[in-house]
C-alpha cells in the first residue's frame, strides 16, 4: 500500500547488499538512493535479507524501489495513504451483514446478496418456540454468528471511534447509511449491537450463538435455509455483549439517546445476571458441530464488562467490584476474544471519571508502556516487522491488534517507536512478508485471491470479495514438528479457499484491522506530540519500562 510520510519506511530483498534507488512510478526519476544494509537471516523463513531504511525520504508520491536487477511493486508514500485501506476494510464488514441486501461495487466487479436468514431461530434447545435474531454479521467464512466474537469485534470498531472520533467523523463508507449525523462508523456497529440486543433472554443472560446444528455447504447466505438454533447462554458471552452494549449506550448517547437508553437497559440487565451468578457457565453446544468459541475462564470478561459499564454510569459500586478485580491483573502483550482484560484495561485507563485508584491506574499504564515497548522493540529487530512472532490460528489479526495495545501506551506517553510499530505490522499485513502478497482481498499488490469466504466461492466470479484479513500461515497442519516447512511458520501459506487454517476471514481480525489502519492514520496527523492524545495525570506513570506488572505473552 505505502507508507505515512513521517513514519519508518523500510523494505527487504533476498541477497547481499547493494545500492538501492527510488524512482517516480510514472516517470521512472530517481528521488532517493543510498546502500541496504546486512544481510541478515530471517528466523521465520531462514532466508538471507538485505534491508533497506529509506525513513528520511518523505516527499509524496507513487514510486517503486530498484536494486540489483530487482523492482518493487508501486508504493504511495501520502499523509492519507491508508484512508483508502480503511475504507476497503469497511467494506469488507459490510459485506458480512446478514438479514439484508447486501450489494458492493469495486471497480467493473460487483458483491452481492438478497435478504438471508430471515426466518426466526429456533428455541428448543432453551424452551419452546421460535425468536427473531436477524441481523448482525455473519462471523467469519461461515454464517453462523456468536455472541463473545460479535461484542469482541463490534467493540475494536466502537474504540476506534471512542478514541479518535474528529478523525473517524470524517470518514464515509460505501454502505446504505453513508452520511447523515451519526458516523458511518458508529452505524456499522450499530448493526451488530441490534443483534446482540435480539439474543438476550428474559433473565438478562445471552445466548452463546445462534447457528445451524452444523456448518452449511459453499453456498450464497440467501441458499442457507437450515433450521438455526438458539444455544444456551454462557457467562462468557453474556460479560462480553454486556460491556459492548455498555460501551455503546455511551457512544450513542449523543445520536440517538432512546437507542442509547436500550442498549444500556440491556447492559445492566447482564450485568445483574452475571453478579446473581458469579460461577462460570458454559454453554450446552451438545450436538452442534458450528464454531464453539468456548473459554474455560470467564475473569476476564467479567472485568471488561464491569469496566464498561462502569465508565458509561458512573456508578460506585462498579468501580469498586472492578477495582477489586483489578488488583492482581497484568497487561497481556497479546489478547483476543478468549481473554478481552485489555479492552477493560484500556477504558479504566483511559477514563475521565474521578474514584480511580491512582496506584491501579499508575500499574496499567506501566503495564501498557511495558508490552508497547516489547512490541516495538521485536518489530524493529523482526526482518520482517512482526511486533510478535506467534503464527498459529489468525495470527495476522494478532498483529493487527498489537495497535490497541501501543495506542494505549501511547496515550500515556507518545513514543514515536509506537506509531512505527503500527506501521511495520500494516507493512506485513499489505506485502512485506515472505510472499510479497497482501493479506487482504483487494489491497495492495497481489493480494490474497481465495479467502476461506462462502459468498467469494460461491458466487462463480474471478475476484473475492474486498477488504477481508485471512488468518494467514501458521503450522497447524504440520503434524511432524521437525518437517523443514514446520520450523519455518511464514512458509505455510497456500491461497486457496478449502485452505481454513490459513485463509479464513473473521470480523474480529477486520475490525482490529480497521482500528489499526484509524489509529495510526489519526495519530500521525497530530505526529509527533499527539498532544491531544495523552491522558491527563497519567504520562510518565512508571516511565517507559517493563516493569509494575508487564507481562508480555
Amino acid at each position: 500500500m505505502g507508507f505515512l510520510s513521517k513514519r519508518i519506511k523500510t523494505a527487504n530483498y533476498v541477497g547481499d547488499p547493494k545500492q538501492f534507488t527510488i524512482r517516480k512510478q510514472s516517470g521512472d526519476d530517481e528521488v532517493f538512493s543510498g546502500t541496504a544494509t546486512g544481510p541478515v537471516v530471517a528466523k521465520d523463513t531462514g532466508e538471507s535479507l538485505s534491508h533497506i531504511d529509506f525513513s528520511e525520504f518523505s516527499e509524496p508520491g507513487e514510486y517503486y524501489i530498484e536494486a540489483g536487477e530487482g523492482r518493487s511493486a508501486p508504493f504511495i508514500i501520502d499523509n492519507d495513504v491508508f484512508e483508502s485501506a480503511l475504507h476497503t476494510s469497511m467494506l469488507g464488514l459490510y459485506g458480512q451483514r446478514c438479514g439484508e441486501k447486501v450489494e458492493i461495487e469495486v471497480g467493473d466487479d460487483k458483491f452481492l446478496h438478497g435478504a438471508c436468514h430471515m426466518a426466526e431461530a429456533d428455541l428448543s434447545r432453551v424452551g419452546t418456540g421460535t425468536k427473531d435474531d436477524t441481523g448482525g454479521w455473519h462471523d467469519a467464512g461461515d454464517y453462523g454468528k456468536y455472541s463473545a466474537n460479535g461484542a469482541f469485534a463490534v467493540a475494536l470498531l466502537l474504540s476506534a471511534y471512542e478514541q479518535f472520533p474528529d478523525f473517524v467523523a470524517a470518514q464515509e463508507f460505501e454502505m446504505p447509511e453513508k452520511g447523515g449525523d451519526v458516523p458511518d462508523m458508529l452505524d456499522e456497529a450499530r448493526v451488530e449491537l441490534e443483534w446482540l440486543l435480539k439474543i438476550q433472554f428474559e433473565d438478562g443472560s445471552f445466548s452463546h450463538k445462534v447457528t445451524a446444528l452444523d456448518f452449511e455447504g459453499v453456498v450464497l447466505p440467501t441458499s442457507d435455509t437450515q433450521t438455526r438454533y438458539f444455544i444456551s447462554a454462557s457467562s462468557t458471552g453474556t460479560a462480553d455483549s454486556t460491556a459492548a452494549l455498555a460501551q455503546g449506550a455511551r457512544l450513542f448517547a449523543d445520536f440517538d439517546a432512546a437507542f442509547a437508553e436500550k442498549c444500556l437497559a440491556a447492559a445492566t440487565a447482564g450485568q445483574a445476571w452475571l453478579d446473581a451468578n458469579p460461577r462460570l457457565l458454559q454453554a450446552d453446544q451438545s450436538g452442534v458441530s458450528t464454531g464453539g468459541y468456548g473459554d474455560s475462564n470467564d475473569t476476564d470478561e467479567r472485568l471488561w464488562a464491569l469496566a464498561e459499564i462502569w465508565e458509561t454510569t458512573g456508578e460506585g459500586s462498579y468501580l469498586e467490584a472492578l477495582e477489586a478485580r483489578l488488583v492482581d491483573v497484568n497487561v497481556d502483550g497479546n489478547f483476543d476474544w478468549p481473554n478481552v482484560k485489555n479492552l477493560g484495561l484500556s477504558t479504566y485507563l483511559r477514563s475521565k471519571r474521578a474514584g480511580r485508584n491512582p496506584g491501579l491506574v499508575s500499574r496499567v499504564a506501566t503495564g501498557f508502556l511495558g508490552v508497547a515497548d516489547s512490541h516495538a522493540s521485536h518489530a524493529l529487530q523482526d526482518a520482517y516487522g512482526r511486533g510478535m512472532s506467534a503464527y498459529y490460528w489468525g495470527a495476522n489479526g494478532v498483529l493487527a491488534r498489537l495497535s490497541f495495545n501501543l495506542m494505549a501506551a501511547y496515550f500515556v506517553e507518545p513514543k514515536a517507536e509506537y506509531l512505527d510499530a503500527i506501521q511495520l505490522q500494516l507493512d506485513h499485513l499489505f506485502g512485506k512478508n515472505y510472499y510479497g502478497r497482501s493479506f487482504v482481498s483487494g489491497l495492495g499488490a497481489n493480494p490474497v485471491h481465495k479467502p476461506h469466504h462462502r459468498p467469494s466461492e460461491a458466487d462463480g466470479q474471478v475476484n473475492p470479495w474486498p477488504g477481508l484479513l485471512i488468518g494467514g500461515p501458521h503450522t497447524r497442519l504440520f503434524a511432524d514438528p521437525e518437517s523443514a516447512v514446520a520450523q519455518y511458520p511464514a512458509m505455510t501459506w497456500t491461497d486457496d479457499y478449502p485452505n481454513y487454517l490459513h485463509n479464513e476471514v473473521a470480523i474480529n481480525w477486520n475490525t482490529a484491522l480497521s482500528y489499526a489502519l484509524v489509529a495510526l492514520s489519526a495519530a500521525d496527523e497530530n505526529a509527533p506530540g499527539c498532544e491531544s492524545c495523552v491522558i491527563d495525570g497519567a504520562g510518565g506513570a512508571g516511565g517507559g519500562g517493563g516493569a509494575g506488572g508487564a507481562q508480555a505473552n
